[in-house]
C-alpha cells in the first residue's frame, strides 16, 4: 500500500505484532513476519526509527538530524507500507484472522502412506517409530486386500479435486521391501486405476533403508516409475555409528549395494540422512561424500525425533542443527547449485516467493496414514499406540474431510497459534512436528520447542542472504 507521510504525520505509530528489527554489521532489516517483506537501512537510522514507536512521523521527526530528515522519512515510509509501523488504532490479529480464513479449509489429503509392515530388519538406535512402539505390541504385515481398500478410499478423496501437486502414494514402514509382494500388488493395481483416466496422475514413492534393494525389485521400480528414497547417513563411518542391523552390524555396504542396484535399473534415488549428535561432526565430509562421490541431486536432513524414554528435548542439540542445516546450505549453493535440500530449500522458495508456508508435516490435513491392519490415521509416529487411527480402510463412510481429528490437525499451524505470533519464523517454519509438540507437553497446540531453533536460525540467514543476493 502507499502511504501517504504528509496525510499520517501526526497519526500515532505502534510496531505491529509481525514486525521484527534485526542487525547485521551496519545494516538493520526491517521485517513483517506475516508479509515476508525486507526493508534494509542504515544503522545510523536505527535509533530515530525506533524514536516513532508510540509516537507520531512529525513528532519523532523533530529529533531528527537535518542531514537525515529525507532519508528517514524514506525508510519509514517504507516501514509503514510494509505494515511493520502501524496506526494503534489498527488490530493486524483481525488482518490475520482474514488470511487463516483463506488458509484453512479442511484437509485437503493428497498423500497416502501405506505402511506395508511394521517390521523392520535394522535397529537404527535413533528410529521414531520403534522407539515408540510398546513391547507387548503385535507386528504385521499388510495384506493385498487391506492395500486395494486403501487405494480404494483415497482415489475417491482425490477424484474431481484440484491439488497443488500430483497426489502421491509413499510406501513405509518398518522397512517396506520386507513386503515386496503388496508393494508389486499395489504399483500393479495403481497402474490399472490410472488407466481409466479418471483419477490424476499419481506419483508412487518409496521410503527405504536400502538394504532389500535386489536388482529384480529395482527393475520393476523402474518399470512403475517410482521414486526411491534411501535412508544414509554418510560415509561408512558415519552411517554405521547409529544405523546397524539387529546383530549391532553396521549396515553401509549392504545399503551401497541396494543404491548400486537402482542406479543399474536407471534409478537416480534421493536420500534421507539424519543428523544426529555423534554424526553432526562429520557434517561437510558427509554433504561431500553424498553429493560428490554418491552423486546425490536431492535429500533432506533430518534431526532425531523425540520419543519418550529414548530421545529426550535437547535444545543443545537443536540448536546444532539448525546451525549444520544453514551450513549444509552455505555449501551447496557455494558448489552444488544444482542440487535440492528439503528442508531449507522448501523454506527458501516460500520466502523469496512470499508464499505462506501453512505446515510444514503433510499430517497437517494432507495426509492419510494406514497401518499394516487397515486402519487410517495421520501420523506414523503414533504406530505404536495407535493415537489418530481412528477409522478402518473398510470403512466404507469415512472421510478423512470430515473426520474431527483429521480437521483439528488440518488446522495446526503458527498462524493458528497465538504463541507463535511474534516469532520472526512465523509465514515459512509450518510449525514443525505436532507429534513432538504432542511428546513435550501433551497438546499438538503447543510448539514444537525442537523445530523452533532450526525455524529461527533459517530465517534470520534468508533474510540477510537475500540482502546479500542483492549485492548489498
Amino acid at each position: 500500500e502507499m502511504f501517504d507521510l504528509k496525510k499520517n504525520q501526526n497519526t500515532t505509530l505502534k510496531k505491529s505484532t509481525f514486525g521484527h528489527f534485526l542487525e547485521k554489521g551496519e545494516t538493520v532489516c526491517a521485517y513483517n513476519a506475516l508479509k515476508m517483506i525486507t526493508i534494509y537501512f542504515d544503522r545510523k537510522l536505527y535509533p530515530l526509527v525506533l524514536g516513532t514507536i508510540d509516537n507520531s512521523i512529525g513528532r519523532a521527526l523533530q529529533s531528527v538530524p537535518r542531514d537525515l530528515h529525507r532519508s528517514y522519512l524514506e525508510t519509514i515510509k517504507r516501514i509503514c507500507e510494509a505494515h511493520i509501523f502501524v496506526p494503534t488504532v489498527y488490530n493486524e490479529i483481525k488482518y490475520l484472522e482474514q488470511i487463516q480464513k483463506i488458509v484453512f479449509t479442511g484437509p485437503k489429503t493428497r498423500v497416502l502412506v501405506l505402511h506395508t509392515t511394521d517390521r523392520c530388519n535394522l535397529r537404527c538406535r535413533y528410529c521414531f517409530i520403534e522407539g515408540n512402539i510398546p513391547v507387548c505390541y503385535t507386528r504385521k504385515d499388510m495384506n493385498e486386500s487391506v492395500a486395494k481398500a486403501a487405494i480404494d478410499k483415497f482415489l475417491n478423496v482425490i477424484v474431481n479435486k484440484e491439488h497443488p501437486k500430483n497426489p502421491s502414494v509413499v510406501f513405509y514402514g518398518g522397512e517396506p521391501f520386507l513386503n515386496w509382494k503388496v508393494i508389486d500388488y499395489s504399483l500393479r493395481y495403481l497402474e490399472e486405476k490410472q488407466k481409466t483416466g479418471i483419477y490424476p496422475t499419481i506419483d508412487k514413492i518409496v521410503i527405504t533403508n536400502g538394504t532389500k534393494l535386489t536388482p529384480s525389485i529395482a527393475g520393476e521400480l523402474k518399470k512403475h516409475k517410482v521414486m526411491v528414497s534411501v535412508s544414509i547417513d554418510g560415509p561408512q563411518h558415519v552411517n554405521d555409528l547409529n544405523r546397524v542391523f539387529r546383530s549391532g552390524k553396521g549396515t553401509f555396504s549392504t545399503i551401497m549395494k541396494g543404491i548400486k542396484n537402482l542406479k543399474l535399473a536407471g534409478i537416480k534415488p534421493t536420500v534421507s540422512c539424519v543428523l544426529s549428535k555423534e554424526s553432526m561432526p562429520y557434517l561437510e565430509e558427509t554433504i561431500r561424500w553424498l553429493l560428490s562421490d554418491l552423486g546425490v541431486r536431492a535429500l533432506g536432513f533430518n534431526h532425531v525425533s523425540i520419543v519418550p524414554n529414548q530421545s529426550v528435548y535437547d535444545p543443545d542439540y537443536e540448536s546444532q542443527f539448525g546451525d549444520s542445516l544453514i551450513k549444509a546450505q552455505e555449501i551447496i549453493q557455494a558448489e552444488y547449485q544444482d542440487v535440492y535440500e528439503r528442508r531449507m530449500n522448501h523454506k527458501i522458495n516460500n520466502f523469496l516467493d512470499r508464499n505462506i508456508l501453512r505446515a510444514d508435516c503433510t499430517g497437517c490435513g494432507e495426509q492419510m496414514s494406514v497401518s499394516p491392519d487397515g486402519q487410517i490415521g495421520i501420523c506414523q509416529g503414533y504406530m505404536g499406540s495407535r493415537k489418530t487411527f481412528t477409522h478402518s480402510v473398510f470403512d466404507s463412510e469415512f472421510n478423512p474431510a470430515e473426520s474431527p481429528v483429521f480437521v483439528e490437525w488440518s488446522m495446526r499451524s503458527p498462524l493458528s497459534m497465538s504463541q507463535c505470533y511474534d516469532c520472526v519464523a512465523l509465514a515459512t517454519c509450518g510449525g514443525g512436528c505436532p507429534r513432538n509438540a504432542d511428546f513435550l507437553s501433551g497438546s499438538i497446540w503447543d510448539k514444537d520447542l525442537a523445530f523452533c531453533h532450526f525455524a529461527k536460525k533459517a530465517q534470520e540467514w534468508m533474510i540477510w542472504k537475500k540482502l546479500q543476493s542483492q549485492g548489498k
